[in-house]
C-alpha cells in the first residue's frame, strides 16, 4: 500500500465473506443466497438448518453493491458451494458474471440450487414507483429511497410543497382502479414466479395489509414462505428461523385508508406518514425533501411521470 492509499477497514458483518478462501474451504461446506436486500434475510432464515447439514451460509453484500473483483472472487467460492440459493438475477446485471444462471453454471456438479423470489407487489403502495435517469440507472428519492407518482407529478406542474400536499390530501381515489393494479401485480408476481422453486404470491395476499412494508421489502411472514421453500427444496426437516423483529421493516411506507377500503382490508392498519428507522416522518417533510431534489433533476420527475401516465389516470391523480 502507497502513502497515498487508505486501507478500508471491512465491515464485521463482512469479515467472513473477506476470510474466505476457496483453495482451503472443504467442498461442499458453504453455501450463498445471491440477489437484493431480501437476500439476507432468507439467508437468516435457512443458516441454523444448513449448519446442522454441514453447509455453512456465508452472508455477501447485496448484489448491487458488489464491484467486478468481488464478483469474481465469488465465482471461485461457488465452485466448491454446496449450496446456491438465488433471486433471478439478469446476466451482466451490474458487473460481468453476476447473473444467477452464470453462477449456477459454474457451481460443482453435486451442489444444490434453489431458485426463490424477488417478491415486488404494488397492490398496497399504488402511488409508489423507482425512477430512473437518462442510461436507466435507479434514481433513489430523498429520505425514502422511493419516489411517489403524486410528488413526482406535482414537480412536473412546478408546485411548491403546500400546494402538493394540499393535492394529495384532498384528491379522491378510484377504489376500481386499485383493485385492478393490485390484481395485476398479484399476476405479474405469480409470473415470474411459476420457473422458480418458491411462489409467494399466495403469502402477499393471504398477509394483507402487513404483507409488505414498502413495495419490495416484505414482513417477516412473506419472507417466511421463501424460507420454508428453500428448506423443502432441500428437503431439510424444521422450520426456518425467522427473528422476533421485522428484517426489512426499517422503512414503512404510508398505507392509505382508501387503499386498504379499496382492498377490503382493515382500516386499522393504515398508517399516515413514513416510519423511518423508528421515527415518524410528515409526509410535508418527505415532500420538501423530494420535490427539491426533482428541482435539481426536472428530467428524473419527467421520466417518471411520463412512463407511468397510464397509472396516473387511472387513479384519478
Amino acid at each position: 500500500m502507497t502513502a497515498h492509499q487508505v486501507e478500508i477497514p471491512v465491515p464485521e458483518h463482512l469479515r467472513r465473506w473477506h476470510e474466505l478462501d476457496a483453495a482451503t474451504v472443504e467442498p461442499g461446506s458453504v453455501g450463498f443466497v445471491w440477489g437484493n436486500c431480501q437476500a439476507e434475510s432468507i439467508r437468516r432464515m435457512v443458516a441454523p438448518a444448513g449448519a446442522e447439514h454441514g453447509v455453512e451460509f456465508v452472508r455477501l453484500p447485496p448484489v448491487f453493491e458488489m464491484d467486478e473483483a468481488e464478483v469474481g472472487r465469488l465465482h471461485e467460492l461457488v465452485g466448491v458451494a454446496g449450496v446456491l440459493v438465488t433471486q433471478p438475477v439478469k446476466d451482466e446485471y451490474r458487473v460481468p458474471g453476476c447473473g444467477s444462471e452464470q453462477l449456477v453454471a459454474l457451481l460443482p456438479a453435486d451442489a444444490r440450487v434453489v431458485r426463490v423470489p424477488t417478491t415486488y407487489y404494488e397492490g398496497l403502495f399504488p402511488w409508489q414507483v423507482h425512477a430512473h435517469d437518462a442510461a436507466g440507472a435507479r434514481v433513489d428519492a430523498p429520505l425514502t429511497d422511493y419516489h411517489d407518482l403524486r410528488l413526482l407529478q406535482a414537480a412536473t406542474r412546478g408546485w411548491d410543497t403546500d400546494r402538493a400536499m394540499a393535492a394529495i390530501e384532498t384528491a379522491r381515489l378510484d377504489p376500481e382502479a386499485v383493485r385492478e393494479l393490485a390484481a395485476a401485480s398479484q399476476r405479474e408476481l405469480r409470473r415470474r414466479n411459476a420457473a422458480l422453486d418458491v411462489d409467494t404470491t399466495d403469502s402477499v395476499v393471504a398477509g394483507g395489509a402487513e404483507a409488505m412494508w414498502t413495495v419490495n421489502h416484505p414482513a417477516n411472514a412473506t419472507l417466511r414462505e421463501v424460507g420454508a421453500g428453500v428448506l423443502r427444496t432441500l428437503g431439510w426437516a424444521g422450520e426456518p428461523a425467522v427473528p422476533d423483529h421485522q428484517m426489512l421493516g426499517s422503512s414503512r411506507a404510508p398505507l392509505d385508508t382508501a387503499v386498504l377500503a379499496a382492498l377490503d382490508l382493515d382500516p386499522a392498519a393504515a398508517r399516515p406518514r413514513w416510519e423511518l428507522a423508528g421515527r415518524d416522518v410528515p409526509w410535508a417533510e418527505v415532500a420538501e425533501a423530494q420535490l427539491g431534489f426533482y428541482a435539481q433533476h426536472p428530467d428524473v420527475a419527467r421520466r417518471a411521470v411520463d412512463r407511468y401516465a397510464d397509472r396516473l389516470a387511472a387513479l384519478g391523480c
